[in-house]
């Protein structure tokens, strides 16, 4: 028996939602990269019917929609695209008056902060986190 690295299905997929600079997209493949400020390359799976949306976004800064399995925690081997769309912001350089002078601006109160009352374990929360991703899995494997 060939050992094979079997892909979940799809339902059992979690959504996904990136930002990074699009690369090394293949149409014929029907495959692309991500690269992330910081992170691993993601690599992109996608439709024909987004070959040319993928192409013409090739070396653009993008957010990219599309479900995907965890191969380790906050690690996404492959997406599926469902959708690609160009990230405007990217490259305007910062407009200080702008953003001084913008007429609702968020501030900071401090007496309005939500604080933890008791101490806890971060690493419990982020772990509870992550088994409720599991949460529904057995059952339909099973």
């Amino acid at each position: 028996m060939l050992n094979q690295q079997l892909t979940p299905p799809l339902a059992l997929a979690e959504p996904a939602l990136l930002y990074g600079r699009l690369q090394e997209v293949d149409d014929n493949q029907r495959t692309a990269r991500l690269y992330q400020y910081g992170d691993e390359p993601v690599n992109l799976r996608f439709a024909a019917g987004l070959d040319a949306a993928m192409l013409s976004l090739t070396n653009q800064y993008v957010k990219v929609a599309g479900h995907g399995h965890f191969e380790r925690p906050e690690v996404w081997p492959t997406i599926q695209v469902e959708q690609i769309s160009r990230v405007s912001c990217q490259g305007q350089p910062f407009d200080l008056a702008g953003f001084l002078n913008r007429p609702n601006p968020k501030l900071f109160d401090p007496d309005r902060v939500v604080t933890v009352s008791e101490p806890f374990d971060v690493d419990d929360f982020i772990q509870v986190i992550r088994e409720g991703r599991d949460v529904g899995r057995d059952e339909v494997s099973a």
